[in-house]
């Protein structure tokens, strides 16, 4: 586990290969807005959240309330959901219909490998369909389908941070999405917003020669 301060108001949480039995590092980034923290993904469960919520009451923020984003519905991305039962659980609209389609499956196939059986779903409670601004916060959710179809990445206007989910891995992309076009103008749409500090749900801070290397891959899969 890797706990860093990335930006002014950002820290980053890395679970590495091998935490909570995982076989992959995962990233999850929470952000203080001042009254409000905003936690992008959730991990594998409540027992990844515990480390989460142990920082935010070590540095003073427990009487903050916590705002999850979910980036799309894959199980390694929304398990720890449970872990904030009164929280506001931001996702694109198809994300919550994945998560009802395909969660209960994924739960039982997993069972003993990646979580115990202690936890339920808990699906997002806040949809949105193309963008959902809280300008107050300067944070703002942003549909980009490639990955999957439910992609979505949050946009930190404060810090200019990016979260974009596995949007960009590296070396190359996993492609659950058959739509490659759309997945390659949502990578491009992310260049175009220039932000300083780009993370990858399993690749960390990421650059831009990585997004440009993502591309080329995919174009590839479409010869």
């Amino acid at each position: 586990m890797k706990i860093e301060k990335i930006s002014k108001r950002g820290t980053l949480f890395t679970f590495q290969e091998g935490d909570s039995l995982f076989s992959q590092d995962t990233c999850v980034y929470i952000i203080d807005t001042g009254d409000k923290l905003f936690l992008c993904d959730t991990h594998v469960g409540p027992k990844s959240m515990a480390v989460v919520k142990d920082y935010i009451n070590a540095e003073g923020l427990g009487n903050k309330e916590v705002i999850v984003f979910n980036s799309h519905g894959d199980w390694d991305h929304i398990w720890g959901n449970c872990a904030f039962p009164d929280s506001t659980i931001i996702a694109h609209d198809s994300c919550r219909r994945r998560i009802l389609e395909n969660g209960e499956k994924d739960l039982e196939r997993f069972k003993g490998k990646y979580h115990d059986g202690s936890f339920e779903l808990k699906l997002p409670n806040l949809t949105f369909d193309s963008r959902l601004n809280f300008e107050d916060y300067g944070i703002e959710f942003i549909y980009a389908p490639g990955h999957t179809v439910d992609s979505a990445i949050c946009f930190d206007r404060e810090d200019s941070v990016l979260f974009a989910g596995d949007l960009i891995e590296d070396p190359e992309p996993y492609l659950q999405y058959e739509n490659l076009e759309v997945y390659i103008k949502s990578l491009e749409y992310i260049k175009s917003i220039k932000a300083e500090t780009v993370i990858s749900g399993h690749s960390g801070i990421v650059d831009e020669d990585l997004i440009n290397e993502n591309i080329s891959y995919i174009k590839k899969q479409m010869k």
